[in-house]
């Protein structure tokens, strides 16, 4: 009489070793799928951080400029910074959360109101500088007014974003000064 081997693999087998192998390969094409959506948000969330950074900058440089064009007297929100000489408000970056253009438009200054260029989709912007009281040159926003002009801003840039319907932001603050090495 002959003796049939068993050896090999039967079928329940072979369906068994497939349920597995495709529990794991599923669980793989999940992580590589996670990783995808996250490397976009850190994608968006780079982008957002460029733009903070450039404003900040576009801000900063502001004050350098030609004082009779724009310079610290310009470095303020629309209708701020009153100009007792010219008897009108020199702030020139727009107010309240704004979409971001790509470019800085004609004045060469980001985030006012002669941006031009594509808007970056799904990102706002928002600057706010606000003038801070030197207690030891007080102006006229000080608790205890003074005859001294303000020298003394702080400004707060924020960038808006949305990464799978999660709002985020990037936000960079500053106090910026228009102190001479003379005074």
């Amino acid at each position: 009489m002959k003796h049939r081997s068993d050896a090999g693999f039967s079928y329940v087998d072979v369906m068994i070793a497939i349920v597995i192998l495709s529990v794991g390969i599923l669980a793989l094409l999940s992580g590589i799928a996670g990783a995808v959506v996250q490397s976009k948000g850190q994608e968006i969330q780079l982008l957002a951080k460029q733009v903070a950074s450039s404003t900040m900058e576009s801000i900063m440089s502001l004050k350098e400029t030609d004082p009779n064009r724009l310079g610290w007297i310009a470095m303020g929100n629309v209708n701020t910074n009153w100009d007792v000489a010219t008897g009108t408000y020199r702030g020139v970056f727009v107010v309240g959360e704004q979409n971001v253009l790509e470019d800085a438009g004609p004045d060469q200054v980001i985030g006012t109101a002669d941006d031009t260029g594509a808007t970056i989709p799904g990102m706002t912007r928002e600057i706010v500088i606000t003038d801070q009281c030197d207690t030891d040159r007080p102006s006229p926003n000080c608790a205890t007014p003074g005859t001294w002009p303000v020298r003394i801003r702080t400004v707060v840039v924020t960038v808006r974003y949305s990464v799978n319907g999660v709002r985020r932001q990037e936000r960079l603050s500053t106090v910026l000064t228009d102190y001479a090495a003379t005074e």
